[in-house]
């Protein structure tokens, strides 16, 4: 009967189409951390605990340059990893990861992921995830860079909503609206102000974290 460890690596991204054989080679030396909500599990310059990976709840990874300035960087939940990057070259962790509710986290130790670094599928996996950690990075430079706070919400509001045509979304804020101020890059009273602005121009709906979109296209192409 395959452990815990095992078990959660298997479901992961970056062990698709590797041998359970080396997967279990890999995970036998994990750990699963349990965390409470508001608990960090590394804070911005420390080092990792290994390759990590949600196992149930969610975490925030953020940066902060100094108080009440925290910048959310993106939010992982189940079968997501992160810190693929630090964790094989032995860096310091570039953020903070912090339990939004309380949530189990895999850590797959450095020395473990040097195994795996001849299995060509595994490799194969992981440049496709470092790729892709590369083009969201660069997405939310120039979102920061050349889009306004109206259009950063509206697009956070449209991925939420996913795919599909018509009107009538209906979509929960993942986390409170200090973290989404954080992760679109503005203070929490001005995402009061642009979630009333677009309110009153018959965009979206909202009800405490519960919030219809009634005209995804307009959202979508504001300006």
């Amino acid at each position: 009967m395959r452990s815990p460890c095992v078990r959660i690596a298997s479901g992961l991204a970056l062990f698709q189409g590797v041998s359970e054989r080396r997967v279990g080679t890999a995970a036998r030396e994990a750990r699963l951390l349990r965390l409470g909500a508001g608990e960090a599990l590394v804070r911005r310059g420390a080092r990792l605990p290994g390759l990590c990976a949600v196992a149930s709840g969610s975490l925030k990874l953020s940066v902060c340059a100094r108080p009440r300035a925290e910048r959310v960087l993106g939010l992982v939940g189940p079968g997501e990893s992160f810190g693929e990057a630090a964790a094989l070259v032995g860096a310091p962790s570039p953020f903070d990861a912090v339990a939004m509710t309380e949530a189990e986290v895999l850590a797959i130790p450095h020395d473990a992921l040097r195994l795996l670094r001849l299995d060509r599928r595994f490799a194969h996996n992981l440049i496709d995830r470092l790729a892709g950690e590369v083009l969201q990075l660069l997405a939310g430079i120039e979102a920061g860079m050349l889009q306004r706070a109206p259009q950063r919400l509206a697009s956070y509001l449209c991925s939420l909503a996913g795919t599909g045509d018509g009107a009538g979304w209906r979509v929960r804020l993942p986390v409170s609206k200090t973290v989404v101020a954080a992760l679109v890059g503005v203070k929490k009273e001005t995402l009061s102000r642009l979630l009333r602005d677009l309110t009153e121009r018959r965009l979206i709906a909202v009800s405490r974290r519960d919030i219809t979109i009634l005209d995804r296209e307009q959202l979508a192409g504001l300006r």
